[in-house]
């Protein structure tokens, strides 16, 4: 089976699997109701929440320029970012086998020849990042919910724990990367507060004034769900979370589902900027660098070596004679 062969079945297996999820969550949902919602929302927060989620971007994309500095790919600001909105289009709209990181990954490498492997631990170490900060606010969430869920003292030693794995990953499996350990932490937890204000916003353009940290943890939890790549841009993943858990927490499924459609909805314009760079390339002012030659330098015959000496030393040539 060819690979391309094989990507179609893999981006056919993530759209069916998002279309079940989806039908799953509206098998619990009244759609009508959700619509309902939206119509009433005040425009006003939900502007703010956009604004904010472009805000978070920009900060992911200083984040993955740090990364990217450590692998010998020394990109300006300005390039960086249509780099990463690039990305962010190809994740949400054109998924692939490739992907959005894919298609990063072989940019910088054909432009900056800074090898593969280095650039795809750039983007995981990205990844490893932002989600030990999600987990850390998860756990604050969580505690500051209702109790349902309680487990007393002990769940707040997972927020050094959560830091101590990320710090051994990177020491042992993305070594390259342990010095800036700490500055992609700080982008990684600056920018997913931010998210979490443009949810609160979300939130209040519902008129939701109840709950709130309870809606925000299971908005957390299920941040962590879209991790896994089964699904078409995290689609479907995180809905089937909010209904499976907001029984337990005595929430409203609509809005539930409501905050994480429109939270997926203003991700998505955000990411339609990505498209301006598919028909422009951030690179395409740029020529790649000619491939390196290996030069297989061959043993010289020592014959050879003593006849440059003598025509460079016709003295020691007549001596000889």
């Amino acid at each position: 089976m060819s690979e391309k062969v094989k990507k179609y079945i893999t981006n056919l297996l993530k759209l069916a699997v998002s279309v079940l999820a989806f039908w799953y969550v509206l098998s619990k949902i009244s759609l009508k109701d959700v619509l309902s919602l939206y119509s009433t929302s005040n425009i006003l927060y939900l502007l703010a929440a956009l604004f904010l989620i472009v805000i978070s971007y920009v900060l992911s994309g200083f984040r993955q320029n740090l990364s990217f500095r450590v692998t010998g790919a020394h990109l300006s600001t300005m390039l960086n970012l249509k780099l990463f909105w690039l990305g962010l289009f190809y994740n949400l709209f054109l998924p692939s086998g490739i992907g959005g990181d894919g298609i990063k990954v072989y940019q910088v490498n054909k432009y900056r020849q800074n090898g593969v492997k280095k650039n795809i631990g750039a983007m995981l170490v990205n990844r490893v990042a932002g989600l030990e900060a999600i987990g850390m606010i998860t756990i604050v969430l969580y505690y500051f919910s209702g109790d349902e869920f309680k487990i007393g003292w002990p769940g707040w030693l997972g927020i050094p724990a959560l830091y101590i794995f990320y710090y051994f990953v990177l020491k042992y499996f993305l070594k390259s990367f342990l010095p800036i350990h700490g500055g992609l932490f700080g982008w990684s937890m600056l920018l997913q507060l931010i998210q979490l204000v443009a949810a609160l916003f979300i939130l209040y353009a519902f008129h939701q004034a109840t709950e709130i940290t309870e809606y925000l943890f299971l908005f957390f939890l299920s941040a962590i769900a879209t991790v896994v790549p089964i699904t078409i841009g995290g689609f479907g993943a995180r809905e089937v979370v909010f209904v499976t858990l907001t029984p337990m927490l005595h929430l409203d499924n609509k809005i539930a589902v409501a905050l994480s459609l429109m939270f997926y909805f203003l991700s998505a314009i955000s990411s339609l900027g990505g498209l301006y760079w598919v028909f422009f390339p951030p690179f395409r002012r740029e020529t790649p660098p000619a491939p390196k030659v290996k030069h297989k330098h061959k043993a010289k015959d020592p014959k050879s070596n003593l006849s440059e000496i003598q025509t460079e030393n016709p003295e020691l040539s007549a001596e000889k004679q």
